[in-house]
């Protein structure tokens, strides 16, 4: 037993030393956008009426190999008051969400990709020297007095191109 105790133990530690190792990597390639992006501060700072904030999380995700790869899940519910601030207008509101989130992108310092809009949201594509990233946004009305936004925000490093 003590011998089980101890390979755990020293595996552990290794295990421990390793990821302390490549732990560099991933912080000198993360961008600024990936760090500080938050979904309901911005959407906050658009001052909606209809949208109150109800509940929300953000998760996160990383992998580190030949490439370091970072994934942020967000997502944030919002209760829709259609009474005091008037008929939500979804496309409206995500296409001012899209210009604030490039504009947090260019804010950053990162060179923005290419852009565009899917069914219910939109997508930014950004790069910084060897990292290229994309913020994925989609949003819906889940029920009649509810909406849910969800974004993903994915940065892969390490990866040569165009600087």
């Amino acid at each position: 037993m003590k011998h089980l105790l101890f390979n755990i133990i020293v595996v552990g530690c290794a295990l421990f030393l390793c990821a302390c190792q490549h732990s560099d990597k991933t912080d000198k390639t993360e961008t600024a956008f990936f760090h500080s992006f938050n979904l309901n501060a911005t959407v906050e700072q658009m001052n909606v009426p209809q949208l109150q904030p109800h509940i929300g999380g953000d998760d996160f995700g990383a992998s580190i190999g030949k490439t370091a790869e970072r994934r942020r899940n967000i997502y944030f519910e919002y209760l829709l008051d259609e009474q005091t601030g008037g008929q939500f207008d979804e496309s409206i509101f995500l296409n001012k969400l899209n210009v604030k989130v490039a504009e947090q992108i260019s804010n950053a310092n990162v060179k923005t990709g290419g852009t565009g809009t899917i069914n219910d949201g939109f997508y930014i594509d950004y790069s910084m020297d060897e990292t290229k990233g994309s913020v994925d946004c989609i949003g819906a009305k889940v029920e009649k007095n509810r909406y849910k936004l969800w974004c993903t925000v994915l940065e892969i490093a390490g990866i040569e191109g165009d600087k």
